[in-house]
């Protein structure tokens, strides 16, 4: 086995992680964002929630997003009620906010509760006190600990990224010492992730080619692929990783992401039915879309990992199958009643943006 050249932003990335969290570290890092979403909550609330996002130090960044959207939520718990069929109805604490119903039980990302929590039929993992910008980061702090796999997935990403074509047609194996850490299969597209792993694997982890024949997926791993692992870092990225060539050349629909349907936000899915209709340029996508960068550069740079768009006119889907009537056309119709779940105002707990995210 050899450990691979890392280059200098994954190196970045991965000498970070034994000092995430600390205030006092001076190391230069990337900090990848993490997105929150919170519901039911007061103006004044929200104030003392997104001050303390912005103020917590350490290798994570800390932004609010819509809800259906972020990789961890907090609830007003004063706001629920337990329903008879065990989800919990949160009624708004804005104006344009809309009541939500949360599968609580099969949420995929962290679910923190703010105190009082009203119905006392419920037991939430997570309390802290929306009042208190001390009681809002030391929530963060757990969730920074929860959110262990999706920052491994980060920094995995990151390499992925970094190291583009040269990982095209190859399998590796990640490992430390005798710890198997990830199956990564170039040639199918298909990655497994140990459960275990955590983002200070990555700073140990061997990089070893094998075999096209040891491709197979250990039993228990998380599957995932190159293109959600590239995804995820995009995502989380503050860097610009637009290819040059997406900010003067026209830009072309190519396929259906291939990411899962959960990955897509409004924003992706308005992206892809414009350029279904007709390639532009940045400025005119812009235009017809509303979105400016360095924003509308970001969820570009998401769907240029996820194969969907080109700047090549004949890698571009031909123009009968581009052609759409509606948002849910974008997909293959066996998708299309999971694209309908999205325009409902409820918000079930299993959007998946952890994992395998």
């Amino acid at each position: 086995m050899h450990k691979l050249n890392r280059s200098r932003n994954s190196k970045r990335v991965v000498t970070t992680i034994a000092a995430a969290m600390s205030p006092d570290s001076d190391i230069e890092a990337e900090r990848p964002i993490f997105w929150v979403g919170a519901a039911g909550f007061s103006p004044e609330q929200r104030a003392v929630i997104e001050a303390s996002l912005s103020v917590m130090a350490g290798f994570v960044e800390w932004r609010l997003c819509q809800f259906g959207e972020a990789d961890a939520w907090l609830v007003n718990g004063a706001k629920c009620r337990l329903m008879p069929n065990g989800n919990v109805r949160v009624a708004p604490g804005l104006p344009t906010e809309a009541a939500l119903n949360l599968d609580v039980g099969a949420a995929d990302r962290p679910v923190a509760f703010a105190t009082p929590v009203a119905d006392t039929n419920l037991e939430p993992h997570y309390t802290f006190d929306a009042g208190s910008s001390v009681s809002v980061r030391k929530m963060l702090v757990e969730f920074h600990a929860a959110l262990r796999f999706a920052r491994a997935q980060f920094v995995l990403g990151a390499e992925i990224v970094e190291r583009g074509a040269t990982l095209r047609h190859r399998v590796f194996h990640l490992s430390h010492g005798d710890k198997l850490l990830a199956v990564l299969d170039f040639w199918n597209g298909e990655v497994g992730l140990s459960p275990l792993l955590t983002p200070a694997d990555m700073e140990e982890a061997d990089w070893a080619k094998r075999p096209q024949a040891a491709q197979g997926l250990p039993t228990g791993f998380v599957r995932s692929s190159p293109a959600q692992l590239a995804w995820n870092y995009v995502r989380r990225s503050q860097r610009n990783l637009l290819p040059p060539q997406y900010h003067y050349r026209p830009i072309y629909y190519r396929r259906s992401p291939r990411v899962p349907l959960s990955y897509l936000q409004d924003t992706h899915l308005r992206i892809l039915r414009e350029l279904t209709r007709k390639c532009a340029k940045l400025s005119e996508l812009a235009e017809r879309t509303g979105e400016t960068s360095p924003q509308l550069d970001q969820y570009l740079s998401c769907l240029f990992y996820a194969g969907a768009i080109t700047t090549t006119p004949s890698k571009a889907a031909p123009a009968p199958a581009a052609r759409v009537s509606d948002r849910a056309s974008l997909l293959a119709e066996e998708r299309a009643p999971a694209f309908r779940e999205r325009l409902d105002p409820t918000v079930p707990g299993n959007l998946g943006h952890i994992s395998p995210r």
